[in-house]
């Protein structure tokens, strides 16, 4: 997780600037939410930038970090500033905008973004991650190597759902698209697909090792979302016994029930469940539905149903490692900090799909509720996103504490779990009775 969490000096300075008057401007807008959309994408806009590649092709890159009180825009001396991670995630809220289809602003900041994910391709498929401020590509840090990571998987989930949205618009940018796939599934299959289904045992929990990274449950899931709009067009029966294969072993990560701990939550790696990136459930959902297999659906609900709910019942947690008693399973090294919106967003998805599923009313009242995070309903009782200005805070530290920064990750995130909330009136609905509670 790449999130650092600053000295906490902003917090005394935001506490009269911020919560001052920003507050009482997200109050008034928040009066209105019934009427009016959420979704203001004016500080994403200002981390955008022109970025050069070493390639010299014209594309654009979002700032990892802004700093409070003002919000200038902060590089990683030791990263860089910008990576695929955040521009992948950033094509998405660009593309599912409501405008994105006649806004030819923001189809070419589309462009400019996919660019940059496609100029960081290496030569064996993967993705480096991070570009410098001198315009060199990070290729030694091991956040921004060219493996089988998560910054790949972003790419291949961000690239297969923009090749059909942009194929009439710009076709020689779909060409590229679609090549790069290709690609980066034939690295894949040759060092991925055929891995031996073994497992082994972590604290007593059997897991396994089929998995990128050995257990990863979360870049499955991304895998698995990528995939799955790969394959809606390109039919690869390999494609389709993988992404199996891959949901399976994240169903053998789901541990406890509805009467005991961890309450179905899907562990996100060997032993430990972290809130970040967590979107297991979401992506059975969507397995589910392309595979014609309730299994897999049955499964994301039982998440949606035990864990979630304990979640909101004991004020978010950020992360706990497991272990095996006998038949029991209990928890060790509990942290309730830092929350962030990238720990949000997967369960508001997640619950949103089992309403889209469903139409059950108890999970557009799930997804409100933990969507209600961004507005208030947290341990720090502070509104994590200004619908003013478009920030998203980016965590809580600690009791009443929280980091205002707002980087990329942190509003991207935001922006995600907003456009799903109000692709459904019901969700809404239940967000705004829960925030004016």
């Amino acid at each position: 997780m790449r999130n650092i969490i600053y000295c906490l000096f902003y917090v005394l300075i935001a506490g009269g600037i911020i919560m001052g008057c920003s507050e009482q401007t997200s109050n008034k807008a928040l009066n209105k939410a019934s009427d009016t959309s959420l979704i203001n994408t004016g500080h994403l806009d200002h981390l955008y930038t022109p970025a050069t590649i070493p390639s010299g092709v014209k594309a654009a890159g979002i700032y990892i970090y802004a700093e409070a009180p003002d919000y200038h825009l902060v590089a990683d001396s030791d990263e860089g500033f910008t990576c695929v991670d955040d521009v992948a995630r950033a094509v998405s809220v660009y593309i599912r905008s409501k405008n994105f289809s006649t806004d030819t602003s923001i189809q070419n900041k589309v462009f400019n973004l996919i660019n940059f994910i496609l100029e960081m391709q290496s030569p064996n498929g993967y993705f480096y991650n991070f570009l410098f401020t001198d315009s060199t590509i990070n290729k030694a840090g091991k956040t921004s190597i060219n493996e089988a990571n998560w910054w790949s998987w972003r790419a291949l989930q961000t690239l297969t759902e923009a090749s059909p949205l942009i194929k009439n618009i710009q076709p020689q940018l779909t060409n590229r698209i679609d090549n790069a796939v290709k690609i980066l599934v034939e690295k894949i299959k040759s060092e991925m697909v055929k891995l031996p289904l073994t497992t082994k045992v972590v604290k007593g929990i059997t897991v396994p090792q089929w998995l990128p990274a050995g257990s990863a449950t979360d870049q499955s899931a991304i895998i698995i979302l990528g995939l799955i709009q790969y394959n809606q067009i390109n039919n690869d029966t390999v494609v389709t016994a993988y992404i199996k294969k891959l949901a399976n072993g994240i169903m053998m990560m789901q541990k406890g029930d509805s009467a005991n701990f961890p309450y179905s939550c899907f562990l996100s790696w060997e032993n430990i469940w972290h809130a970040y990136g967590n979107d297991q459930a979401y992506a059975l959902f969507k397995t589910s539905e392309f595979l014609k297999d309730t299994l897999y659906a049955n499964r994301a609900l039982n998440e949606v149903n035990d864990f979630y709910p304990w979640l909101l019942k004991n004020g978010f947690k950020s992360s706990f490692y497991i272990n095996k008693d006998g038949i029991k399973l209990n928890p060790m090294n509990v942290k309730d900090y830092e929350q962030i919106a990238y720990g949000i967003r997967p369960m508001v998805f997640a619950a949103a799909e089992a309403y889209q599923l469903t139409g059950k009313q108890k999970y557009a009242d799930i997804a409100g509720h933990l969507a209600a995070w961004f507005f208030g309903a947290n341990d720090a009782g502070s509104k994590m996103y200004d619908v003013s200005t478009g920030r998203c805070y980016d965590g809580i530290v600690g009791k009443n504490s929280v980091n205002y920064n707002s980087g990329a990750e942190s509003t991207i995130e935001a922006l995600l779990t907003l456009q799903m909330i109000e692709k459904y009136p019901a969700i809404k609905n239940a967000l705004n009775k829960k925030i004016m509670h």
